[in-house]
């Protein structure tokens, strides 16, 4: 038993099979596409938090050579007070 096969039928297989193979690549490519997309979206919008969080840092927080300075300057003024009120001690003796 032979078959035979003609060649325009093997031809249009042939295009056939390629073309299922084109439009699975496509849906493939298209679904890519979407991951991608989704994913530049949450990028964006953390990069859009960060910058935000970026804005108020020097808002809400101190940064550290300013809490060296405020602490040296309470210190100053504790300082100050505690020689007043040895000064009034020795007076009053």
């Amino acid at each position: 038993m032979a078959i035979e096969v003609d060649f325009w039928h093997l031809v249009g297989l042939l295009l056939g099979f390629i073309g299922s193979l084109c439009s699975f690549a496509m849906v493939l490519v298209r679904q890519i596409d979407t991951r991608i997309d989704r994913q530049n979206e949450r990028i964006s919008r953390i990069e859009g938090l960060w910058q935000e969080t970026q804005a108020r840092l020097p808002v809400e927080y101190q940064r550290r050579e300013d809490a060296i300075r405020f602490e040296t300057v309470l210190n100053a003024k504790l300082d100050s007070i505690g020689a007043r009120i040895e000064r009034l001690m020795e007076k009053a003796y």
